[in-house]
């Protein structure tokens, strides 16, 4: 078979262009550490690979939510750790007003006392988060939840608890709503009262000087035993808190360890063999440049030149 010059020259040029164009894959394939950089180069391992990386950015957001949902958490057992201190500095007041070596005016000392912690409380209860919403508040987080003084105060939130979903599987509460935190303490008399009602009777107690010694002690006793059930009542919502903190840990834990797995999957299938692909891009540069200083030579011949030889 007879093979013209052009055809030999085409031949040639698609030879070095096909060598080129695999030089240049393999150095793709080295700056990017990746062995399939299109579905063509492995149909199959492309189409796994994507699939494991859209459950990588999943489990990313996930992170970034339990990680919103682990801030919010710590800034709720802050809070109401405050809020237990002020109960636990109340009910010490409310022993020392007890005592019957104090005088009336001793005793208005300590109900002003009790009065300003009512207002700290007041204002730990409308505090609210970064966002500047009412953290009790419920879902009404635009709300100011309490109003009112010592003469009574009233809820204006709801009994909605905002959430977070964190897993697939897992909403988990980042807050809790005044009412379940205030508005619901037992009275100890099989009834319920509220947190601010207990500290403004303690306070009127203590400044009603015109009690017997017997009916003031036990006005004092029942207020101590509901400012009891009130640190109860805290404290068992940041127990819960603080069960929902070591849960977002453990998703979190998990979180990292399936990234882990993601990761190894991934380079199970699209990963470069750094030692193999130098030396195939090696090989390839070492054919292409023999390849072009061949075609050169060839090029270079006429017929002219072959009859004058």
């Amino acid at each position: 078979m007879r093979i013209s010059t052009p055809q030999l020259y085409n031949t040639n040029v698609s030879n070095l262009t096909r060598q080129q164009s695999d030089l240049v894959h393999s150095q793709q394939q080295l700056s990017t550490g990746k062995r399939v950089l299109t579905p063509a180069d492995d149909p199959v391992a492309a189409a796994r690979a994507l699939e494991v990386g859209q459950s990588v950015a999943i489990n990313s957001a996930q992170a970034t939510t339990q990680g919103t949902a682990t801030d919010s958490l710590k800034q709720l057992d802050s809070r109401l750790s405050s809020i237990n201190d002020i109960l636990t500095y109340i009910h010490e007041r409310a022993v020392q007003a007890g005592s019957g070596t104090l005088n009336q005016a001793d005793r208005d000392t300590i109900a002003t006392d009790v009065a300003a912690q009512f207002d700290e409380l007041m204002s730990q209860a409308n505090t609210v988060d970064p966002n500047g919403e009412y953290v009790f508040a419920g879902y009404k987080g635009d709300q100011q939840p309490f109003v009112g003084n010592l003469a009574g105060v009233t809820y204006q939130g709801d009994q909605g608890s905002r959430s977070l979903q964190v897993s697939n599987s897992r909403q988990i509460p980042i807050g809790v709503n005044g009412n379940e935190l205030f508005m619901n303490v037992d009275d100890g008399a099989g009834g319920v009262t509220d947190t601010f009602s207990i500290i403004s009777n303690l306070v009127s107690t203590i400044k009603n000087s015109g009690l017997s010694s017997s009916a003031y002690s036990a006005a004092i006793e029942k207020s101590m035993g509901q400012l009891n059930n009130a640190q109860d009542n805290v404290l068992r919502l940041q127990s819960q808190t603080g069960s929902r903190m070591v849960e977002l840990d453990a998703l979190t834990s998990m979180g990292e360890n399936l990234n882990t797995q993601y990761a190894s999957t991934l380079n199970t299938l699209v990963g470069l063999d750094y030692i193999s692909t130098i030396s195939t891009y090696q090989q390839q540069n070492t054919y292409l440049e023999a390849s072009r200083s061949t075609f050169s030579k060839v090029s270079g011949l006429s017929l002219f030149n072959y009859l004058g030889g």
